[in-house]
């Protein structure tokens, strides 16, 4: 009743778990009215054609504005001020020179001159006679009248200057003349710089910002229309306008249900995945709550973004969370995890298709290439894939849609930010294994190193069972590759299996070489049985003394099963053969292997320890010890929790054989020279 109890229990914890997760995200979520339509510029308009239910204005984009005050810029008006008795200056100095005042001729010339340059106006700036300009004057200062004149009309130095020439030929010619002339002749247009200025701006200032009105039930675009830059920009401003004023109180309700109810499916298809596929992770609560954390974490993430800065979405390291995954469970869960964290988070992205095709090749790229991402180097590999793949991805999208690539420096600038984030994967790592009690391959590759405080100690208490755990663990890591399980968690599962042997090392064989008497012999053969049946439950201490992770501790508890003494069983049986043996006496306390790994590392040790019993021994003899103690495993159901198949167990067997055949292989004997 107590088991059954706890078994409900755990169901109802799990379903709370993922209850809480879904509310949660069902009311972080912005509640929004959400645009049905998707559009992308050069795209075609493949809905039914789109009739505007209110009225909405279509305001200048910026690059419209930007044209628009380039334009004014290039065509834009000069003001000049002009002095009205500048002509009347200027003929009495022509008077005051009495060659060209006695000679008619020349006085009528010269006067022909100043009223055709003064006519319209003489300024000196070239680069106000541009093509289209504006010229406008007055005659004073005060007034505001301005009088307009054609650019073409108003003089300059170099037509003065061809005009003298025109009007007064070498027949006429005088060099004092024409030098007086030039002399009198200066501009009388001065050009207003502030009040120029000041019309630019008002105009700039005044530049219609409204381009047009779109009237309640004004067609905006029509089925297969192609989405040039203006419908695009009328698109994308409805589209503002309608998730901003088409919603009320009652459509919020709406779409929170909507919410729950596609949030519930997809987590519905996540952990019915697990439950049917991944039955172990299901039951365990850790992993559960790990799972979803992860997912919260990421959603909260997105949602805050885009709240406050929807432009930086692709900074995000989406990538990260399924390499975290796949540091402590499988690849298949890892995709899984993924693709359904990619589809909840599209509910809310803008641009979903987009959005769902980048971040899932990306993902499962980085995650199908390299299995094993805890080394730096695979890891560092990862980040520039996740930065190639994704230009590469986008600016396909780009093509498709608009014909050319779009990629801007702001749009790189956020790929190559969330491959730089994606480094933090260990540091995260680090901090789920603290949380949750979990042992990544980061954590397994540091306990690898033979000189943790543990294994000196036992190397300097039992360095025989050193030598053992060391053979074991090269054995158990070529069995466990042979068959896809995890070869580092064996192999280094296989090191500390042994620990227990720290205490009373010498009542153990492979520690005897050195000793003349073995110290059993002084026992009975329950109490030697006594002895080796406690380096279990003294392992397990040692374990936790050294803060080993519970995944190694498995391999302690488990890689004798629930197996027999034989050898102290049958010495009982022989020494008492009138007296009932209690066969638990001499029984290990197990439990079973229960994975692939600890049943390997099971087979492994038994096999290894019977190798060494046997003297020189020949291929046939080592092939049937292998078998030997396969069978008798199979016979004492010591595989009946692990999920190990009987075609798994033959692989092993023939790697084990083959290993076996390397360690004893017949060494050659030189003769002395």
């Amino acid at each position: 009743m107590i088991k059954l109890s706890k078994f409900y229990t755990k169901k109802i914890k799990n379903k709370i778990i993922i209850i809480i997760a879904i509310l949660l995200l069902t009311f972080s979520f912005p509640k929004k009215k959400i645009f049905k339509y998707e559009f992308y510029k050069g795209d075609f308009w493949l809905y039914e054609d789109l009739f505007s239910p209110f009225n909405f204005i279509i305001s200048k984009n910026s690059q419209d504005i930007y044209l628009e005050i380039t334009k004014l810029k290039n065509n834009q008006d000069f003001y000049f001020d002009k002095n009205k008795n500048f002509v009347i200056n200027i003929k009495k100095k022509l008077k005051k020179f009495p060659f060209i005042r006695k000679n008619k001729l020349f006085y009528k010339k010269a006067n022909k001159i100043i009223n055709k340059v003064y006519k319209y106006g003489y300024i000196n700036y070239h680069f106000f006679l541009k093509k289209n300009t504006s010229i406008f004057y007055r005659k004073e200062k005060n007034k505001k009248d301005w009088t307009f004149i054609s650019s073409n009309k108003i003089y300059t130095l170099h037509k003065v200057n061809n005009l003298i020439k025109k009007e007064i030929p070498i027949k006429y010619d005088r060099k004092f003349l024409r030098k007086t002339l030039k002399k009198i002749i200066v501009p009388n247009l001065y050009y207003n710089k502030n009040y120029t200025e000041e019309i630019l701006f008002k105009k700039i200032k005044s530049t219609i910002k409204i381009k047009r009105l779109i009237k309640k039930g004004e067609k905006i675009i029509q089925k297969n229309e192609i989405i040039d830059r203006d419908k695009f920009h009328v698109l994308s401003l409805f589209k503002k306008k309608y998730e901003s004023i088409v919603w009320n109180k009652k459509k919020e309700y709406g779409t929170t249900i909507g919410y729950f109810l596609i949030i519930s499916t997809i987590f519905f298809i996540l952990f019915l995945y697990i439950f049917y596929f991944q039955n172990k992770i299901f039951k365990n609560i850790k992993k559960i709550n790990f799972l979803i954390i992860n997912i919260l974490l990421i959603s909260f993430i997105t949602i805050l973004t885009l709240k406050f800065h929807s432009k930086i979405l692709y900074s995000i390291p989406f990538c990260i969370l399924p390499i975290s995954v796949r540091a402590f469970f499988n690849l298949n869960l890892s995709l899984i995890f993924h693709l359904t964290t990619i589809l909840l988070l599209s509910i809310i992205t803008p641009h979903r298709f987009e959005f769902i095709f980048l971040q899932i090749v990306t993902g499962f790229l980085v995650l199908l290439t390299k299995k094993n991402l805890y080394k730096r180097e695979n890891l560092f590999l990862s980040v520039i894939k996740i930065f190639i793949v994704y230009i590469i991805t986008f600016s396909s999208l780009s093509l498709i849609r608009e014909g050319t690539f779009n990629i801007t420096k702001d749009t790189l600038s956020l790929f190559f930010f969330s491959g730089i984030l994606t480094l933090f994967v260990h540091p995260l790592i680090f901090l789920f294994e603290k949380l949750f009690n979990f042992t990544s391959d980061i954590s397994l590759l540091e306990l690898s190193n033979i000189n943790t405080p543990v294994l000196r100690l036992l190397s300097k208490k039992a360095p025989g069972t050193l030598q053992h755990v060391l053979t074991v663990a090269n054995i158990a890591e070529e069995a466990a590759f042979s068959i896809g399980a995890n070869s580092l968690l064996a192999r280094i599962g296989a090191i500390y299996h042994d620990l227990g042997k720290i205490e009373n090392s010498h009542f153990f064989i492979e520690n005897q070489q050195n000793t003349i008497i073995n110290p059993h012999e002084k026992l009975s053969p329950k109490e030697s049985a006594n002895i080796i049946l406690k380096h279990v439950t003294i392992g397990i201490k040692f374990a936790k003394k050294y803060h080993l992770p519970d995944t190694i501790t498995d391999f302690i508890r488990t890689h004798h099963g629930n197996s027999i003494l034989h050898f102290f069983y049958e010495k009982q049986k022989k020494k008492y053969p009138n007296m009932k043996i209690n066969e638990k006496q001499f029984q290990y306390s197990g439990p079973k292997p229960f994975s692939k790994e600890t049943a390997i590392v099971m087979i492994c040790d038994s096999v290894e320890a019977a190798s060494k019993s046997i003297k020189n021994p020949s291929n046939h003899d080592l092939k049937n010890v292998v078998e030997d103690i396969i069978n008798k495993q199979k016979k004492e159901n010591q595989f009946s929790n692990a999920d190990i198949t009987m075609k798994e167990i033959e692989k092993i067997k023939k790697v084990l054989q083959k290993k076996l055949i390397n360690i004893y292989h017949t060494r050659i004997v030189y003769p002395n020279s």
